[in-house]
């Protein structure tokens, strides 16, 4: 599992560098065309526009990959054993159907029906800036079955633990 998380991470660390370094050179010729050429290149805020939103995306999957997403956590700390669990269980179900229904399916809906529209300075169809919503609920139920698969492989060594202690005493 470890190798698994730890290849999606480089994938989206990848993405990501080059999502903002992509970001970072479109506004520096932004600045240089406005500035100095005196002729402002049209398609730099609509490519800025959709980077942002790849960057956003990708980075939300990436966070809750490695946990350090929004969670209310005065309430997780109060609880241990099996309600912990099971408030585990529950979130990461909540989170697989969001991921899936909203992500998933609904992205590829707006991707089929955005290859219809061309963007308006770019030459692309506007389905390829969605395909984001897809690719990032991928990611995301892809670290949600890892973050399930760890939380049952916790319980089973916690498991095999009591047993090796109660035999032991």
């Amino acid at each position: 599992m470890k190798i698994i998380k730890k290849t999606l991470d480089r994938i989206l660390e990848s993405l990501m560098y080059v999502i903002l370094i992509s970001m970072v050179l479109i506004t520096l010729w932004q600045v240089v065309s406005r500035a100095i050429l005196k002729n402002p290149a049209s398609f730099t805020t609509e490519f800025l526009r959709y980077a942002l939103l790849w960057l956003a995306l990708l980075a939300a999957a990436y966070a809750f990959g490695k946990k350090a997403h929004l969670s209310i956590l005065f309430v997780k700390d109060k609880l241990n054993g099996n309600t912990l669990r099971i408030l585990n269980l529950f979130t990461e179900s909540i989170i697989l159907f969001f991921s899936f229904t909203v992500l998933i399916y609904g992205g590829s809906k707006g991707v089929i029906q955005g290859m219809a529209e061309k963007s308006s300075t770019l030459p692309i169809e506007m389905g390829y800036v969605y395909i984001v919503f897809p690719l990032s609920g991928t990611f995301i139920i892809l670290y949600c079955l890892i973050h399930l698969l760890d939380l049952f492989k916790i319980d089973k060594t916690i498991t095999k633990e009591n047993k090796v202690q109660n035999t032991t005493m």
